[in-house]
């Protein structure tokens, strides 16, 4: 067009390795999917624990080591869960939790704890940003569209089995703790609180990296 400088004319081209593109996926959606709680936990109403409470706490053995951070939510619904990466993990415990027998409480924070010890969440995140991988190397032209799909299809299947077999083992271990009769009661208990019923396995627990919780209560009374 008259009047218009040479390079005017000229597209930007950006040229990058597809490799690279993977890989920043990869490592984006894992530490998103890491940080992510610990962002929400942030813009959730928290304070810390009451002398009676970090107390009570302390009786039921709820954190490894002195450098867990705890955190007390106000509300009606159980709720006890991991915060954070390994080394900077912040426990939210609800004060519901506080109106629940010693027992159950004391089996709900020891599965906690065992999944934080399993690395579960670290591991879920994982399975799931690998699955990011293969989906985005597939669309970035490393592989063939049927070949990723084919890929996808076997990754997510035994990464989220390896998933739903950690999650078990860290059944077991806060089952050798409590009593898998306890822990199974507990988890029942939690639920009920919830106003939720337990789900049982069907062929959608086959593309879940978590196993629904009547599952897990079903195995730790055979356990038993």
């Amino acid at each position: 067009m008259p009047g218009l400088p040479m390079y005017a004319a000229v597209p930007l081209q950006l040229s990058v390795d597809p490799v690279w593109f993977v890989a920043v996926a990869v490592v984006v959606f894992g530490v998103g999917a890491i940080v992510a709680p610990v962002v929400a936990l942030s813009l959730r109403e928290t304070r810390a624990p009451t002398p009676d409470e970090r107390d009570r706490l302390a009786r039921l053995e709820a954190t490894d080591t002195a450098s867990d951070r705890i955190r007390i939510v106000d509300g009606d619904g159980v709720e006890v869960s991991l915060r954070g990466p390994p080394g900077r993990r912040s426990l939210l415990v609800s004060t519901a939790v506080f109106d629940l027998d010693e027992s159950t409480a004391a089996a709900l924070l020891a599965a906690e704890r065992a999944r934080g010890r399993y690395l579960y969440i670290e591991y879920r995140a994982l399975a799931a940003a690998s699955v990011i991988g293969i989906a985005t190397g597939m669309f970035g032209g490393l592989v063939t569209f049927s070949d990723g799909l084919f890929f996808i299809a076997v990754a997510a299947l035994w990464l989220f089995w390896m998933g739903r077999r950690l999650q078990f083992a860290a059944d077991n271990a806060a089952a050798r703790r409590v009593g898998s009769e306890t822990l199974a009661a507990a988890f029942e208990t939690a639920a009920a609180r919830r106003g939720v019923d337990p789900e049982s396995a069907t062929w959608r627990t086959y593309f879940e990296v978590q196993p629904p919780l009547g599952q897990r209560i079903d195995r730790l009374r055979d356990r038993s």
